[in-house]
Protein backbone atom coordinates (compact mmCIF):
# COMPACT_ATOMS: atom_id res chain seq x y z
CA UNK A 1 0.00 0.00 0.00
CA UNK A 2 1.51 3.28 -1.16
CA UNK A 3 0.25 5.75 1.44
CA UNK A 4 -0.93 3.86 4.50
CA UNK A 5 -1.55 6.97 6.60
CA UNK A 6 -3.79 8.57 3.99
CA UNK A 7 -5.67 5.28 3.50
CA UNK A 8 -6.33 5.10 7.26
CA UNK A 9 -7.56 8.71 7.40
CA UNK A 10 -9.88 8.40 4.41
CA UNK A 11 -11.37 5.14 5.77
CA UNK A 12 -12.50 6.66 9.09
CA UNK A 13 -16.18 7.09 9.88
CA UNK A 14 -17.52 10.26 11.56
CA UNK A 15 -17.73 8.38 14.85
CA UNK A 16 -14.10 7.20 14.55
CA UNK A 17 -12.95 10.74 13.78
CA UNK A 18 -14.78 12.09 16.87
CA UNK A 19 -13.20 9.39 19.04
CA UNK A 20 -9.73 10.14 17.64
CA UNK A 21 -10.07 13.88 18.39
CA UNK A 22 -11.05 13.11 21.99
CA UNK A 23 -8.41 10.40 22.32
CA UNK A 24 -5.57 12.62 21.21
CA UNK A 25 -6.53 15.27 23.79
CA UNK A 26 -6.44 12.74 26.68
CA UNK A 27 -3.20 14.19 28.08
CA UNK A 28 -3.61 17.88 27.19
CA UNK A 29 -5.86 20.22 25.26
CA UNK A 30 -3.08 22.14 23.53
CA UNK A 31 -3.22 22.72 19.80
CA UNK A 32 -1.25 19.91 18.17
CA UNK A 33 0.36 19.85 14.76
CA UNK A 34 -0.49 16.17 14.25
CA UNK A 35 -4.18 17.11 14.55
CA UNK A 36 -3.63 19.94 12.06
CA UNK A 37 -1.99 17.44 9.69
CA UNK A 38 -4.91 15.04 10.16
CA UNK A 39 -7.44 17.75 9.21
CA UNK A 40 -5.35 18.83 6.24
CA UNK A 41 -4.95 15.25 4.92
CA UNK A 42 -8.65 14.54 5.43
CA UNK A 43 -9.53 17.60 3.37
CA UNK A 44 -6.99 16.97 0.60
CA UNK A 45 -7.73 13.25 0.20
CA UNK A 46 -5.18 11.58 -2.09
CA UNK A 47 -4.04 14.95 -3.51
CA UNK A 48 -1.55 15.80 -0.72
CA UNK A 49 1.68 17.55 -1.68
CA UNK A 50 4.48 17.74 0.92
CA UNK A 51 5.26 21.40 0.11
CA UNK A 52 1.62 22.32 0.85
CA UNK A 53 1.73 20.37 4.12
CA UNK A 54 4.97 22.12 5.16
CA UNK A 55 3.39 25.50 4.47
CA UNK A 56 0.19 24.58 6.34
CA UNK A 57 2.07 23.30 9.40
CA UNK A 58 4.71 26.02 9.27
CA UNK A 59 7.49 23.51 9.74
CA UNK A 60 10.48 21.92 8.02
CA UNK A 61 10.89 18.49 6.38
CA UNK A 62 12.44 16.77 9.42
CA UNK A 63 9.71 17.96 11.77
CA UNK A 64 7.06 17.06 9.21
CA UNK A 65 8.14 13.41 9.18
CA UNK A 66 8.09 13.33 13.00
CA UNK A 67 4.58 14.81 13.05
CA UNK A 68 3.47 12.31 10.41
CA UNK A 69 4.86 9.34 12.39
CA UNK A 70 3.21 10.56 15.59
CA UNK A 71 -0.12 10.92 13.80
CA UNK A 72 0.23 7.40 12.39
CA UNK A 73 0.79 5.86 15.84
CA UNK A 74 -1.91 7.93 17.55
CA UNK A 75 -4.45 6.92 14.90
CA UNK A 76 -3.61 3.23 15.31
CA UNK A 77 -3.82 3.50 19.11
CA UNK A 78 -7.15 5.28 18.81
CA UNK A 79 -8.59 2.56 16.54
CA UNK A 80 -7.43 -0.20 18.90
CA UNK A 81 -8.89 1.52 21.97
CA UNK A 82 -12.16 2.26 20.21
CA UNK A 83 -12.79 -1.18 18.77
CA UNK A 84 -11.05 -3.72 20.99
CA UNK A 85 -14.00 -4.20 23.36
CA UNK A 86 -16.56 -4.43 20.56
CA UNK A 87 -15.07 -7.62 19.16
CA UNK A 88 -15.06 -10.80 21.27
CA UNK A 89 -11.98 -12.09 19.51
CA UNK A 90 -10.03 -8.89 20.21
CA UNK A 91 -11.33 -8.81 23.80
CA UNK A 92 -10.17 -12.39 24.43
CA UNK A 93 -6.79 -11.71 22.88
CA UNK A 94 -6.35 -8.54 24.94
CA UNK A 95 -6.62 -10.68 28.09
CA UNK A 96 -3.88 -12.94 26.69
CA UNK A 97 -1.68 -9.86 26.18
CA UNK A 98 -2.41 -8.64 29.71
CA UNK A 99 -1.48 -12.08 31.06
CA UNK A 100 1.82 -11.88 29.18
CA UNK A 101 2.54 -8.43 30.65
CA UNK A 102 1.93 -9.64 34.22
CA UNK A 103 3.92 -12.84 33.69
CA UNK A 104 6.91 -10.76 32.55
CA UNK A 105 6.49 -8.66 35.71
CA UNK A 106 6.56 -11.84 37.79
CA UNK A 107 2.91 -11.48 38.83
CA UNK A 108 1.99 -15.10 38.05
CA UNK A 109 -1.37 -15.20 39.85
CA UNK A 110 -2.51 -12.12 37.92
CA UNK A 111 -1.30 -13.70 34.67
CA UNK A 112 -3.36 -16.84 35.40
CA UNK A 113 -6.34 -14.65 36.36
CA UNK A 114 -6.36 -12.96 32.93
CA UNK A 115 -5.79 -16.23 31.08
CA UNK A 116 -8.95 -17.55 32.78
CA UNK A 117 -10.78 -14.47 31.50
CA UNK A 118 -9.40 -15.08 28.01
CA UNK A 119 -10.48 -18.73 28.16
CA UNK A 120 -14.04 -17.77 29.18
CA UNK A 121 -14.38 -15.21 26.36
CA UNK A 122 -12.94 -17.65 23.83
CA UNK A 123 -15.23 -20.49 24.99
CA UNK A 124 -18.33 -18.27 24.91
CA UNK A 125 -17.55 -17.22 21.34
CA UNK A 126 -16.09 -20.56 20.22
CA UNK A 127 -12.76 -18.96 19.36
CA UNK A 128 -10.82 -22.20 19.09
CA UNK A 129 -7.69 -20.60 17.62
CA UNK A 130 -7.38 -18.30 20.63
CA UNK A 131 -8.19 -21.18 22.98
CA UNK A 132 -5.15 -22.97 21.58
CA UNK A 133 -2.99 -19.94 22.48
CA UNK A 134 -4.60 -19.70 25.93
CA UNK A 135 -4.06 -23.38 26.80
CA UNK A 136 -0.45 -23.20 25.60
CA UNK A 137 0.14 -20.11 27.76
CA UNK A 138 -1.45 -21.78 30.83
CA UNK A 139 0.63 -24.96 30.36
CA UNK A 140 3.78 -22.82 30.09
CA UNK A 141 2.73 -20.83 33.17
CA UNK A 142 2.29 -24.09 35.13
CA UNK A 143 6.10 -24.54 35.06
CA UNK A 144 6.32 -21.60 37.47
CA UNK A 145 2.88 -21.69 39.15
CA UNK A 146 2.45 -25.16 40.65
CA UNK A 147 -1.17 -24.54 41.75
CA UNK A 148 -2.28 -24.98 38.12
CA UNK A 149 -3.75 -28.41 37.31
CA UNK A 150 -1.60 -28.97 34.22
CA UNK A 151 -3.23 -32.35 33.38
CA UNK A 152 -6.62 -30.66 33.01
CA UNK A 153 -5.28 -28.12 30.52
CA UNK A 154 -3.32 -30.70 28.52
CA UNK A 155 -6.59 -32.64 28.03
CA UNK A 156 -8.44 -29.45 27.05
CA UNK A 157 -5.72 -28.55 24.56
CA UNK A 158 -5.87 -32.02 22.94
CA UNK A 159 -9.67 -31.78 22.58
CA UNK A 160 -9.30 -28.31 21.11
CA UNK A 161 -6.72 -29.56 18.57
CA UNK A 162 -9.29 -32.06 17.20
CA UNK A 163 -11.89 -29.32 16.77
CA UNK A 164 -9.33 -27.03 15.13
CA UNK A 165 -8.42 -29.82 12.70
CA UNK A 166 -12.05 -30.08 11.53
CA UNK A 167 -12.27 -26.28 11.28
CA UNK A 168 -9.12 -26.15 9.15
CA UNK A 169 -10.52 -28.80 6.80
CA UNK A 170 -13.72 -26.83 6.32
CA UNK A 171 -11.88 -23.51 5.94
CA UNK A 172 -9.61 -24.94 3.23
CA UNK A 173 -12.62 -26.21 1.31
CA UNK A 174 -14.34 -22.84 1.75
CA UNK A 175 -11.25 -21.05 0.46
CA UNK A 176 -11.23 -23.21 -2.70
CA UNK A 177 -14.92 -22.61 -3.38
CA UNK A 178 -14.56 -18.87 -2.76
CA UNK A 179 -11.57 -18.69 -5.07
CA UNK A 180 -13.55 -20.36 -7.84
CA UNK A 181 -16.49 -18.04 -7.31
CA UNK A 182 -14.34 -14.89 -7.35
CA UNK A 183 -12.15 -15.86 -10.30
CA UNK A 184 -14.89 -17.27 -12.47
CA UNK A 185 -17.58 -14.78 -11.48
CA UNK A 186 -20.01 -17.70 -11.33
CA UNK A 187 -19.51 -18.35 -15.03
CA UNK A 188 -18.66 -22.01 -14.54
CA UNK A 189 -19.68 -25.15 -12.75
CA UNK A 190 -18.01 -26.30 -9.58
CA UNK A 191 -15.20 -28.76 -9.88
CA UNK A 192 -16.78 -32.23 -9.62
CA UNK A 193 -14.14 -33.63 -7.26
CA UNK A 194 -14.41 -30.56 -5.03
CA UNK A 195 -18.18 -30.85 -5.02
CA UNK A 196 -18.02 -34.48 -3.89
CA UNK A 197 -15.45 -33.64 -1.22
CA UNK A 198 -17.60 -30.87 0.24
CA UNK A 199 -20.74 -33.01 0.27
CA UNK A 200 -18.82 -35.84 1.94
CA UNK A 201 -17.39 -33.48 4.57
CA UNK A 202 -20.81 -31.92 5.18
CA UNK A 203 -22.44 -35.33 5.70
CA UNK A 204 -19.67 -36.45 8.06
CA UNK A 205 -19.71 -33.38 10.26
CA UNK A 206 -23.51 -33.16 10.33
CA UNK A 207 -23.50 -36.46 12.28
CA UNK A 208 -21.13 -35.16 14.97
CA UNK A 209 -23.41 -33.89 17.76
CA UNK A 210 -20.70 -31.88 19.51
CA UNK A 211 -19.82 -29.99 16.34
CA UNK A 212 -23.43 -29.56 15.20
CA UNK A 213 -24.31 -28.01 18.55
CA UNK A 214 -21.56 -25.46 18.06
CA UNK A 215 -22.92 -22.13 16.76
CA UNK A 216 -19.65 -21.25 15.10
CA UNK A 217 -19.36 -24.61 13.40
CA UNK A 218 -22.95 -24.54 12.18
CA UNK A 219 -22.21 -21.16 10.62
CA UNK A 220 -19.17 -22.65 8.89
CA UNK A 221 -21.21 -25.58 7.59
CA UNK A 222 -23.82 -23.16 6.30
CA UNK A 223 -21.14 -21.15 4.47
CA UNK A 224 -19.55 -24.22 2.97
CA UNK A 225 -22.72 -25.87 1.72
CA UNK A 226 -24.42 -22.68 0.53
CA UNK A 227 -21.36 -21.64 -1.46
CA UNK A 228 -21.24 -25.07 -3.05
CA UNK A 229 -24.89 -24.72 -4.13
CA UNK A 230 -24.14 -21.20 -5.31
CA UNK A 231 -21.24 -22.45 -7.40
CA UNK A 232 -23.43 -25.19 -8.85
CA UNK A 233 -26.18 -22.62 -9.50
CA UNK A 234 -28.78 -24.84 -7.83
CA UNK A 235 -30.89 -21.87 -6.77
CA UNK A 236 -34.03 -23.86 -5.93
CA UNK A 237 -32.21 -26.06 -3.43
CA UNK A 238 -30.19 -23.08 -2.21
CA UNK A 239 -33.33 -21.05 -1.51
CA UNK A 240 -34.81 -23.81 0.69
CA UNK A 241 -31.49 -24.39 2.45
CA UNK A 242 -31.02 -20.68 3.23
CA UNK A 243 -34.55 -20.14 4.54
CA UNK A 244 -34.34 -23.26 6.71
CA UNK A 245 -30.89 -22.24 8.01
CA UNK A 246 -32.04 -18.70 8.82
CA UNK A 247 -35.14 -19.90 10.67
CA UNK A 248 -33.17 -22.56 12.59
CA UNK A 249 -30.47 -20.07 13.61
CA UNK A 250 -33.15 -17.61 14.79
CA UNK A 251 -35.05 -20.29 16.76
CA UNK A 252 -31.86 -21.59 18.39
CA UNK A 253 -30.73 -17.99 19.12
CA UNK A 254 -27.40 -18.59 17.40
CA UNK A 255 -27.00 -15.12 15.93
CA UNK A 256 -24.69 -12.84 17.90
CA UNK A 257 -22.24 -10.01 17.45
CA UNK A 258 -19.38 -12.49 16.92
CA UNK A 259 -21.12 -14.15 13.94
CA UNK A 260 -23.00 -11.10 12.68
CA UNK A 261 -21.02 -11.19 9.45
CA UNK A 262 -22.39 -14.69 8.78
CA UNK A 263 -25.95 -13.52 9.41
CA UNK A 264 -25.57 -10.70 6.89
CA UNK A 265 -23.93 -13.08 4.42
CA UNK A 266 -26.87 -15.47 4.76
CA UNK A 267 -29.39 -12.69 4.10
CA UNK A 268 -27.33 -11.45 1.13
CA UNK A 269 -27.28 -14.93 -0.41
CA UNK A 270 -31.01 -15.33 0.23
CA UNK A 271 -31.99 -12.02 -1.41
CA UNK A 272 -29.91 -12.85 -4.48
CA UNK A 273 -31.22 -16.39 -4.64
CA UNK A 274 -34.88 -15.26 -4.49
CA UNK A 275 -34.12 -12.74 -7.23
CA UNK A 276 -32.63 -15.50 -9.41
CA UNK A 277 -35.78 -17.57 -8.78
CA UNK A 278 -37.90 -14.57 -9.92
CA UNK A 279 -39.46 -14.15 -6.46
CA UNK A 280 -38.91 -10.41 -6.51
CA UNK A 281 -41.33 -9.34 -3.77
CA UNK A 282 -39.84 -11.86 -1.34
CA UNK A 283 -36.33 -10.83 -2.33
CA UNK A 284 -37.08 -7.15 -1.62
CA UNK A 285 -38.68 -8.13 1.72
CA UNK A 286 -35.49 -9.91 2.80
CA UNK A 287 -33.41 -6.99 1.45
CA UNK A 288 -35.20 -4.72 3.92
CA UNK A 289 -34.50 -7.28 6.67
CA UNK A 290 -30.86 -7.16 5.57
CA UNK A 291 -30.87 -3.35 5.98
CA UNK A 292 -32.39 -3.61 9.48
CA UNK A 293 -29.78 -6.22 10.42
CA UNK A 294 -26.99 -4.01 9.05
CA UNK A 295 -27.91 -1.44 11.72
CA UNK A 296 -27.51 -3.92 14.59
CA UNK A 297 -24.53 -3.77 16.98
CA UNK A 298 -23.91 -0.07 16.32
CA UNK A 299 -23.92 -0.66 12.54
CA UNK A 300 -20.35 -1.94 12.67
CA UNK A 301 -20.78 -3.94 9.42
CA UNK A 302 -23.18 -1.52 7.74
CA UNK A 303 -20.73 -0.13 5.18
CA UNK A 304 -19.41 -3.57 4.24
CA UNK A 305 -22.87 -4.74 3.12
CA UNK A 306 -24.26 -1.47 1.73
CA UNK A 307 -23.22 -2.34 -1.82
CA UNK A 308 -24.99 -5.72 -1.63
CA UNK A 309 -28.15 -3.97 -0.40
CA UNK A 310 -28.19 -1.55 -3.32
CA UNK A 311 -27.22 -4.27 -5.78
CA UNK A 312 -30.14 -6.54 -4.89
CA UNK A 313 -32.65 -3.68 -5.03
CA UNK A 314 -31.37 -2.68 -8.47
CA UNK A 315 -31.45 -6.34 -9.65
CA UNK A 316 -35.06 -6.81 -8.50
CA UNK A 317 -36.45 -3.51 -9.70
CA UNK A 318 -34.69 -3.91 -13.06
CA UNK A 319 -37.21 -6.73 -13.62
CA UNK A 320 -40.27 -5.12 -12.02
CA UNK A 321 -39.93 -1.32 -11.96
CA UNK A 322 -37.13 0.13 -14.09
CA UNK A 323 -37.69 3.71 -12.88
CA UNK A 324 -37.12 2.55 -9.31
CA UNK A 325 -34.03 0.63 -10.42
CA UNK A 326 -32.57 3.80 -11.96
CA UNK A 327 -33.51 5.75 -8.83
CA UNK A 328 -31.57 3.32 -6.61
CA UNK A 329 -28.64 3.41 -9.02
CA UNK A 330 -28.55 7.19 -8.72
CA UNK A 331 -28.70 6.92 -4.92
CA UNK A 332 -25.82 4.43 -5.00
CA UNK A 333 -23.79 6.65 -7.34
CA UNK A 334 -24.05 9.53 -4.82
CA UNK A 335 -23.23 7.41 -1.77
CA UNK A 336 -19.76 8.08 -0.34
CA UNK A 337 -19.30 4.48 0.85
CA UNK A 338 -20.20 3.00 -2.55
CA UNK A 339 -17.94 5.50 -4.34
CA UNK A 340 -14.88 4.07 -2.54
CA UNK A 341 -15.41 0.58 -3.98
CA UNK A 342 -13.06 -0.46 -6.82
CA UNK A 343 -15.98 -1.84 -8.88
CA UNK A 344 -18.18 1.21 -8.27
CA UNK A 345 -18.21 2.61 -11.82
CA UNK A 346 -18.64 -0.82 -13.39
CA UNK A 347 -21.68 -1.50 -11.20
CA UNK A 348 -23.33 1.84 -12.07
CA UNK A 349 -22.68 1.92 -15.83
CA UNK A 350 -23.40 -1.77 -16.50
CA UNK A 351 -26.74 -1.72 -14.72
CA UNK A 352 -27.77 1.53 -16.38
CA UNK A 353 -26.82 0.12 -19.79
CA UNK A 354 -28.89 -3.03 -19.23
CA UNK A 355 -31.94 -1.14 -17.93
CA UNK A 356 -31.93 1.20 -20.93
CA UNK A 357 -31.39 -1.76 -23.28
CA UNK A 358 -34.45 -3.59 -21.96
CA UNK A 359 -36.44 -0.35 -22.32
CA UNK A 360 -35.35 -0.24 -26.02
CA UNK A 361 -33.43 2.98 -25.34
CA UNK A 362 -30.40 1.72 -27.28
CA UNK A 363 -28.72 5.12 -27.54
CA UNK A 364 -28.52 5.51 -23.74
CA UNK A 365 -27.63 1.82 -23.35
CA UNK A 366 -24.66 2.19 -25.71
CA UNK A 367 -23.58 5.45 -24.06
CA UNK A 368 -23.38 3.81 -20.61
CA UNK A 369 -21.76 0.64 -21.97
CA UNK A 370 -19.05 2.73 -23.64
CA UNK A 371 -18.42 4.59 -20.39
CA UNK A 372 -18.10 1.26 -18.57
CA UNK A 373 -15.54 -0.14 -21.01
CA UNK A 374 -13.48 3.06 -20.87
CA UNK A 375 -13.20 2.93 -17.06
CA UNK A 376 -9.83 1.92 -15.62
CA UNK A 377 -11.43 -0.55 -13.18
CA UNK A 378 -12.97 -2.44 -16.13
CA UNK A 379 -9.48 -3.77 -16.89
CA UNK A 380 -9.27 -5.33 -13.43
CA UNK A 381 -12.45 -7.39 -13.86
CA UNK A 382 -12.27 -11.13 -14.54
CA UNK A 383 -11.32 -11.74 -18.21
CA UNK A 384 -14.33 -14.00 -18.78
CA UNK A 385 -16.62 -11.33 -17.38
CA UNK A 386 -14.95 -8.70 -19.59
CA UNK A 387 -15.65 -10.87 -22.63
CA UNK A 388 -19.34 -11.16 -21.72
CA UNK A 389 -19.57 -7.38 -21.30
CA UNK A 390 -17.90 -6.72 -24.67
CA UNK A 391 -20.30 -9.11 -26.43
CA UNK A 392 -23.20 -7.34 -24.70
CA UNK A 393 -21.78 -4.09 -26.10
CA UNK A 394 -21.79 -5.61 -29.61
CA UNK A 395 -25.43 -6.74 -29.17
CA UNK A 396 -26.43 -3.20 -28.13
CA UNK A 397 -24.54 -1.73 -31.10
CA UNK A 398 -26.37 -4.17 -33.40
CA UNK A 399 -29.66 -2.75 -32.17
CA UNK A 400 -28.31 0.79 -32.45
CA UNK A 401 -27.41 0.83 -36.13
CA UNK A 402 -24.23 -1.32 -36.30
CA UNK A 403 -21.95 1.61 -35.35
CA UNK A 404 -18.29 0.42 -35.40
CA UNK A 405 -19.60 -3.11 -34.83
CA UNK A 406 -17.17 -4.89 -37.17
CA UNK A 407 -14.21 -3.13 -35.55
CA UNK A 408 -15.50 -4.12 -32.10
CA UNK A 409 -15.85 -7.77 -33.11
CA UNK A 410 -12.33 -7.81 -34.51
CA UNK A 411 -11.00 -6.26 -31.29
CA UNK A 412 -12.72 -9.00 -29.25
CA UNK A 413 -11.28 -11.74 -31.47
CA UNK A 414 -7.82 -10.21 -31.25
CA UNK A 415 -7.70 -9.33 -27.52
CA UNK A 416 -9.51 -12.45 -26.26
CA UNK A 417 -8.10 -14.96 -28.74
CA UNK A 418 -6.95 -17.51 -26.15
CA UNK A 419 -10.14 -17.26 -24.12
CA UNK A 420 -12.33 -17.83 -27.17
CA UNK A 421 -10.46 -21.06 -27.90
CA UNK A 422 -11.45 -22.38 -24.47
CA UNK A 423 -14.35 -24.86 -24.50
CA UNK A 424 -16.00 -22.92 -21.66
CA UNK A 425 -16.48 -19.94 -23.98
CA UNK A 426 -17.67 -21.75 -27.11
CA UNK A 427 -21.13 -20.06 -26.90
CA UNK A 428 -19.49 -16.64 -26.75
CA UNK A 429 -17.41 -17.47 -29.83
CA UNK A 430 -20.51 -18.69 -31.68
CA UNK A 431 -22.43 -15.57 -30.66
CA UNK A 432 -19.78 -13.32 -32.22
CA UNK A 433 -19.82 -15.43 -35.39
CA UNK A 434 -23.63 -15.21 -35.65
CA UNK A 435 -23.61 -11.41 -35.39
CA UNK A 436 -20.81 -11.19 -38.00
CA UNK A 437 -22.75 -13.43 -40.39
CA UNK A 438 -25.97 -11.48 -39.85
CA UNK A 439 -24.28 -8.20 -40.71
CA UNK A 440 -22.94 -9.80 -43.90
CA UNK A 441 -26.40 -11.23 -44.74
CA UNK A 442 -25.19 -14.83 -44.38
CA UNK A 443 -27.45 -17.70 -43.33
CA UNK A 444 -27.42 -18.20 -39.53
CA UNK A 445 -30.23 -20.74 -39.09
CA UNK A 446 -27.95 -23.68 -38.17
CA UNK A 447 -25.72 -21.53 -35.95
CA UNK A 448 -28.77 -20.17 -34.13
CA UNK A 449 -30.16 -23.68 -33.58
CA UNK A 450 -26.78 -24.86 -32.23
CA UNK A 451 -26.42 -22.09 -29.66
CA UNK A 452 -30.07 -22.33 -28.51
CA UNK A 453 -29.78 -26.08 -27.97
CA UNK A 454 -26.47 -25.81 -26.06
CA UNK A 455 -28.03 -24.23 -22.98
CA UNK A 456 -31.45 -23.69 -21.40
CA UNK A 457 -33.05 -20.24 -21.41
CA UNK A 458 -32.80 -20.21 -17.60
CA UNK A 459 -29.04 -20.85 -17.61
CA UNK A 460 -28.52 -18.38 -20.44
CA UNK A 461 -30.24 -15.65 -18.44
CA UNK A 462 -28.08 -16.51 -15.46
CA UNK A 463 -24.75 -16.71 -17.27
CA UNK A 464 -24.92 -14.06 -20.00
CA UNK A 465 -24.87 -10.30 -19.45
CA UNK A 466 -27.59 -10.11 -22.09
CA UNK A 467 -29.19 -13.55 -22.51
CA UNK A 468 -28.02 -14.96 -25.85
CA UNK A 469 -31.04 -17.27 -26.00
CA UNK A 470 -33.54 -14.49 -25.38
CA UNK A 471 -31.92 -12.18 -27.89
CA UNK A 472 -31.63 -14.82 -30.62
CA UNK A 473 -35.26 -15.85 -30.20
CA UNK A 474 -36.61 -12.31 -30.25
CA UNK A 475 -34.29 -10.44 -32.60
CA UNK A 476 -32.90 -12.80 -35.25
Amino acid sequence: MKNVLNSIIQSLSKQEIRFFKLFIKRTDNKKRKDVDLFDFMKKKGGDLKIKDALKKLETNTNNYHQIKNRLYHELNNSMVWQHIWKDNQSKSFSYVLLARVYKNKGELELAFHYLNYAEKEALDSELYEILSIVYTAIIQLSHELISIDVGKYITLKKENILILSEIDDVDLLLAKVMYDIKTKQNFGRADISLSKLIKSKYSKIAKDKKLVNSARFRMRLFKMYSRLLLQERDYKLLENFLIESYNEFEEDKLFSRSNHNEKLTLLTYLTNCLCKNKKHKESIKYAELLLISMKEYDSFLHDKYLFFYYNILVSNYAKTDKDKALDYLNKASNNEVIKKLPSYTSFIYLNKALIYFHEDNFRQAQKNMSRLILQEDFLFLDKGFQLKVLIADVIIRFKNGHQYIIDKIEDIRKNHKQLLLDEEYVRDREMINIISKKINDEDIADDKKTILSSMSDYDSEDLDIISYNFWLRNNL
